[in-house]
């Protein structure tokens, strides 16, 4: 278990250069990772600003978790997000996409894009950053436009989160008040836990205060403490220099340090994709091929049965002529076996990245697009998600 290390004032998490000699102390890091991490830690500085660290952890930034948290695989991750902006650098209208990476209401999206774009250049795709279009006399902005430079071809790209049904708003508004509680406390705490059900406002309420005190009692015995209610939550919290017990409770629990589960929640994934693909595709040009890319945090809901989820989801695609490929995204923390498999020609793909983050496409290819493009680039577009 790799240990938080605590500031002594809150100008040392505003400060680049401790995080840049931290990341040299970390003994689950080879040598070259520590190199690496540092040239990443310095291109960061420079691109994103002097400043970025004091306004980003005072209006909770989302990269200040990734830059607080000292486990390898965080680290490997932030190798890798000042890659992908380094990488895209000279694309046109960075500039619009680095000052939204900058913004903690628009981070997420923004990375998304920068995500995407990342790998399209890496298999050799020129990339082209919210490209201005007409669409029946409207402008619009898709997200990305990718040229291939040996065969000229050119494809629109849109990427859009799935959003929330109020099935998963209301267990994610549950999930959302108990992490708020803990986030607040890391790196001075760390937890595991699960809750079993979405509460009602008022018993959520009871559960958060219950939690506070639970946390008020470590901040004052400094020693492992848990909250278990039957059927409703399990959680376990323990400051960050005695994790013993902490770790004995999350092994018998089946639970991971650092990760809060659930609630579970059952909901038609397959129909809410297909209604996100007729709303999504009006956003592409009609007079060229262009790639649908629909993020999916419910994906492991179409993993119980891929092939049911792809003979229903082609059908969907073939309705629209101008749509070459419907992508179908999720992603999760842990690890993986590599693997792909085809069914007829569309693909399934799953891997695990450099920085245990494990992705899964169902890649749809629509055989009715009236946009024909090089069998090459088809190709590329497969390598963009199975190689990077």
């Amino acid at each position: 278990m790799v240990k938080a290390i605590i500031p002594k004032t809150p100008n040392e998490y505003w400060n680049w250069d401790y995080w840049i000699q931290d990341s040299q102390t970390l003994r689950d890091l080879s040598s070259f990772e520590k190199g690496e991490i540092k040239r990443a830690f310095h291109f960061l500085r420079k691109e994103l600003g002097e400043d970025f660290l004091k306004s980003a952890f005072k209006d909770r930034h989302p990269v200040c978790w990734y830059i607080i948290n000292r486990a390898p695989w965080a680290r490997k991750w932030i190798i890798r997000f000042a890659d992908a902006l380094k990488t895209l650098k000279n694309a046109e209208n960075y500039s619009c996409l680095l000052t939204r990476i900058k913004d903690p209401l628009k981070f997420n999206e923004a990375l998304s894009v920068l995500e995407y774009a990342y790998k399209f250049s890496k298999i050799d795709f020129k990339v082209v950053i919210d490209p201005s279009i007409k669409i029946s006399e409207t402008e619009k902005t898709p997200d990305l436009k990718i040229v291939d430079q040996d065969k000229g071809d050119e494809l629109f790209v849109e990427i859009s989160q799935l959003l929330e049904s109020e099935t998963e708003k209301r267990a994610f508004e549950t999930l959302d008040k108990i992490t708020d509680i803990i986030w607040r406390q890391v790196p001075f705490f760390t937890y595991c836990g699960r809750i079993y059900k979405t509460l009602s406002k008022r018993h959520l309420e009871e559960v958060c205060r219950k939690i506070e005190r639970l946390i008020e009692e470590v901040r004052q015995d400094r020693v492992f403490r848990e909250l278990t209610i039957s059927g409703v939550i399990e959680i376990g919290i323990a400051p960050v220099d005695d994790l013993t017990h902490l770790e004995e409770w999350a092994s018998d629990k089946g639970l991971k340090i650092g990760h809060f589960e659930g609630p579970r929640f059952e909901i038609d994934e397959i129909r809410r994709i297909r209604a996100k693909i007729r709303k999504e595709q009006k956003q592409l040009p009609n007079n060229s091929p262009n790639i649908l890319i629909i993020l999916d945090r419910n994906f492991n809901m179409l993993a119980r049965n891929i092939d049911q989820a792809i003979s229903e989801l082609e059908e969907e695609v073939y309705e629209y002529s101008h749509l070459l490929f419907v992508i179908i995204a999720g992603k999760h923390f842990g690890f993986s076996e590599d693997k792909s498999f085809m069914k007829g020609q569309h693909v399934y793909i799953e891997k695990t990245r450099s920085d245990h983050i494990v992705e899964k496409f169902i890649v749809l290819l629509n055989r009715f697009c009236d946009y024909k493009v090089s069998p090459s680039v088809i190709t590329k577009v497969y390598n963009s998600l199975r190689l990077t």
